[in-house]
């Protein structure tokens, strides 16, 4: 093994206190962004059922600040505890937890409080179903408690109802009686929202309930940012940086256990509609942003984790250099955002 991969594996991969002062780091970082330029409005703008009737409670700006930290280091603790769980990796490994805190703390808009986190530890908690359904007779289940789930996502951002039919390519993927599957997921969505629907018929409040249905006719028109020739190229290496992680990846986890593999091809294809959505209703919701993020950063993790190529190592800095200058661009007010 060469020796700058070696040292990029004893440091950052398996470093025994790099959580620690990860966690530390990041924190630190979050703070000094919401001192410098405070706090961005919210970018969703979608109606939904819990988290504008809650929304005024982390109003405050310190609220908000300690809100969204908390959230963002509950996502990497559940990519952490899903890779632990099911034995993804098969060897130790930090990334999992640090790089979805490092990515979902690079920007202001991620300082804010919203429904969208809420909603993304659901979805990510959906994943443990998945996962225990693999090759199981009663997975039916299992289809059942992820649906739930993603109900009760959508019930802080009505958005998260998009990944329904999405999810059953993962229900696939794992093996799963496609046809129970598709009418236990179905039945959980019903259980919750004809609850929900009771209560708005308590309250006299049937366009209430209709309300929030009406966003997903809110499409975007497709705009082209007014970015410089240096933000276009910065933004156009971070994403060649991504997709060939990706690419790269394939040929990892294509060798790696068949449960790997599945949730790995998931993770993929969920991320790509993900961008997709995210382009249609990008003015409306930074929802499919913020969890196309969290998802990438778990395959990054698992690709920086597995890989024993310097030929990745060195754009791995490379861009950790980038990605923290377009922090500091944000940072330091004398400096321009990168974007």
């Amino acid at each position: 093994m060469d020796s700058v991969v070696r040292s990029f594996r004893a440091t950052l991969v398996e470093g025994r206190f790099i959580p620690l002062f990860a966690a530390l780091g990041i924190t630190g970082m979050r703070v000094a962004l919401f001192y410098a330029g405070g706090l961005p409005p919210a970018v969703s703008r979608g109606n939904n059922y819990l988290w504008s009737p809650a929304a005024h409670f982390f109003a405050p700006p310190l609220v908000s600040l300690a809100a969204s930290t908390l959230s963002v280091f509950l996502i990497a603790l559940i990519l952490l505890l899903i890779n632990s769980r099911f034995n993804l990796l098969r060897s130790r490994s930090n990334l999992p937890f640090t790089t979805p805190l490092f990515l979902l703390s690079l920007h202001p808009f991620f300082l804010t409080m919203s429904g969208d986190y809420i909603s993304v530890i659901f979805i990510l908690l959906a994943f443990f179903p998945l996962l225990e359904s693999y090759q199981k007779p009663d997975s039916y289940l299992c289809s059942f408690r992820a649906s739930i789930l993603i109900a009760a996502a959508s019930l802080f951002q009505i958005y998260a109802l998009v990944l329904i039919p999405l999810w059953w390519s993962g229900e696939r993927l794992m093996r799963a009686p496609r046809s129970r599957s598709f009418v236990s997921s179905l039945f959980g969505v019903f259980l919750v929202y004809v609850t929900l629907f009771s209560v708005y018929c308590f309250l006299d409040d049937i366009p209430g309930f209709v309300r929030p249905f009406l966003c997903f006719i809110s499409f975007s028109i497709p705009e082209i940012p007014a970015f410089s020739i240096l933000e276009w190229g910065g933004a156009a290496l971070i994403g060649l940086f991504f997709i060939s992680n990706m690419i790269f990846s394939i040929s990892i986890y294509s060798r790696d256990k068949v449960l790997t593999l599945s949730l790995m091809q998931f993770v993929v294809f969920l991320i790509v509609f993900l961008l997709l959505l995210y382009v249609v209703y990008w003015q409306e919701t930074f929802f499919f942003l913020l969890l196309s993020i969290a998802l990438a950063s778990y395959l990054n993790a698992y690709f920086y984790s597995k890989t024993i190529s310097k030929n990745h190592i060195y754009p791995a800095y490379a861009m950790l250099l980038l990605m923290l200058l377009f922090y500091l661009s944000y940072l330091l007010p004398s400096t321009e955002p990168l974007f």
